[in-house]
């Protein structure tokens, strides 16, 4: 009996240092999603006020209907949203794995949403 009741504190003080271990790599990543997060809403602010968008009335007023340019909203709008879809995805697919895999699932999701991002961004930019 006693032996088993060893074994029960035992356990849940490693369980409870692996959780806090776990947290902190979720925080830590959480604040990289959240700067990719910072880009994305930066972009969908900024991209629309720049010179080539910000002409268009001027543009439709003197006739220049070929320059009339919109921004591409879908791509910002997703761009916006890839971060957070990302990291919640990543915490679903990791949850209760081993601490390794959890690093390695947080580490690809960052690196999708790294990806995804630059070439959103570079696809926003050559319009």
């Amino acid at each position: 009996m006693s032996r088993a009741r060893g074994d029960a504190t035992g356990a849940p003080r490693r369980d409870r240092a692996s959780s806090v271990v776990v947290v902190a790599l979720v925080i830590l990543f959480g604040l990289l999603f959240a700067y990719d997060l910072v880009e994305a809403v930066t972009n969908l602010i900024s991209v629309p006020n720049e010179a080539r968008y910000a002409n268009n009335d001027f543009y439709a007023e003197n006739g220049l209907d070929g320059l009339v340019a919109s921004p591409p909203w879908f791509a910002l709008v997703a761009n916006v949203a890839l971060p957070p879809a990302a990291f919640v995805a990543a915490l679903v697919v990791a949850r209760r794995r081993a601490l390794p895999v959890v690093v390695l699932v947080l580490f690809a999701a960052l690196g999708a949403v790294a990806a995804l991002s630059l070439t959103i961004t570079a696809y926003v930019q050559s319009i």
